[in-house]
């Protein structure tokens, strides 16, 4: 067998496998710091705009540029509020116009006689049936009449895009003569403007009125009771009184009836206020709340508004009185007598509550003072406004 001869093989110089590797090596290592720069000086441009465009205020829902580098940005961190967007006017003066007449009806010659106490009803347009049994039990003129004290109602209402609807409120006026229309949309969250056009309505043509009442139209008002309460007040100055809220938190669930974004409203907790279900106040208080108003951003929420933030503004510190309440009431003869306010009464329980306590035939042991308290604060605080409906305590800062 042939022997396979070997030939010594010729290897490279280690000087060029050195020479070579560290060629290659400083080649990578400059292109990785060419690439690194590249990278920091997109960031340093990125970073310049955003930095300055991160001390702007943003306005939620709002797209805006970043500089000049063409980018853009999108920020939706709450759910806008259906009419109130984050950015619709919030100052009253664009709906109220304090210095023009607003109303397309108003029964002018109400307070033509200086009444003791208005209580106006703010009403849906189609509520009609809600309304006359108001006119046929505690508003009633037969019931009014009855008492020393000179009382006047009326019911408060906005338009509607139905002209049927509001036709049929031009002839229910023709008939009662006791609607208040103003030209806003009747919508739950123009409540505010609804109140606020109530103030405006009676410190115009009532303002020789003594007490301003605020009620809405599924209240039963126990006008005995309110005109005792009021008439044996020291002074007829300085009130503002209703069932007392304190210490209740927005809602940030947007599906929440009640729900309040934070451009509306940043607070933690809201001012102490009164129930809208229903609230009194004397005539100056009135004013003060309507002057107020016109220089505070709209709040949907018309009881935290005019009574809270209004309120907080003109210096006036609203009172708890244990005859108002936001619960409907226990269907108790000798509860109902001892009442001012019961809530969610439709129009067919205005009226067994009317017979109720107008029955002859059931007598109510008396009750002392301090258990008149203690009956009427029965499930008053439920946690009104609250998400978690925990129970709101009484004592307020």
């Amino acid at each position: 067998m042939d022997r396979v001869r070997l030939f010594p093989m010729e290897l490279p110089r280690a000087v060029n496998i050195s020479g070579n590797n560290n060629v290659r090596g400083r080649l990578s290592f400059v292109k990785r710091l060419a690439l690194c720069c590249i990278v920091l000086a997109g960031l340093g441009l990125l970073y310049v705009p955003a930095y300055h465009s991160a001390r702007e205020p943003i306005e939620l829902g709002d797209t805006a540029s970043i500089g000049s580098s063409g980018i853009t940005r999108y920020v939706e961190s709450f759910e806008q509020l259906e009419g109130w967007s984050f950015n619709t006017s919030r100052n009253l003066h664009s709906y109220i116009s304090s210095n023009n007449n607003t109303t397309i009806l108003s029964p002018d010659e109400l307070c033509a006689s200086s009444p003791y106490l208005v209580i106006i009803i703010c009403s849906a347009i189609g509520n009609h049936n809600s309304r006359n049994a108001i006119r046929n039990t505690w508003g009633s003129d037969e019931y009014l009449n009855k008492f020393n004290l000179t009382v006047k109602i009326a019911f408060l209402l906005g338009q509607n895009d139905n002209d049927t609807l509001n036709n049929a409120v031009v002839d229910e006026n023709d008939e009662y003569g006791d609607i208040i229309q103003a030209t806003f949309h009747d919508t739950y969250n123009n409540l505010t403007l609804k109140s606020v056009m109530m103030l405006k309505w009676v410190t115009k043509y009532c303002s020789h009125a003594t007490y301003l009442m605020k009620t809405d139209d599924d209240m039963y008002i126990n006008v005995d009771n309110l005109l005792l309460s009021l008439s044996s007040r020291t002074s007829n100055n300085g009130v503002l009184l209703g069932s007392l809220i304190c210490n209740a938190h927005p809602i940030s669930d947007p599906k929440n009836k009640w729900y309040t974004p934070k451009y509306m409203f940043s607070e933690k907790t809201y001012p102490n206020y009164l129930s809208g279900t229903g609230y009194v106040m004397s005539l100056d208080v009135a004013d003060k709340l309507y002057k107020s108003a016109l220089s505070t951003p709209l709040l949907h929420l018309e009881d935290v508004y005019i009574t809270g933030l209004c309120a907080k503004k003109s210096n006036i510190r609203p009172i708890n009185h244990p005859g108002f309440s936001y619960v409907q009431r226990k269907f108790d003869t000798c509860v109902l007598r001892n009442t001012i306010t019961n809530h969610r009464v439709n129009s067919s329980m205005m009226y067994a509550i009317w017979n109720k306590i107008r029955d002859t035939k059931i007598s109510c042991p008396k009750l002392d003072d301090k258990k008149k308290q203690v009956l009427n604060r029965q499930r008053r605080n439920i946690g009104y406004y609250m998400s978690n409906r925990r129970t709101i305590t009484n004592r307020c800062a």
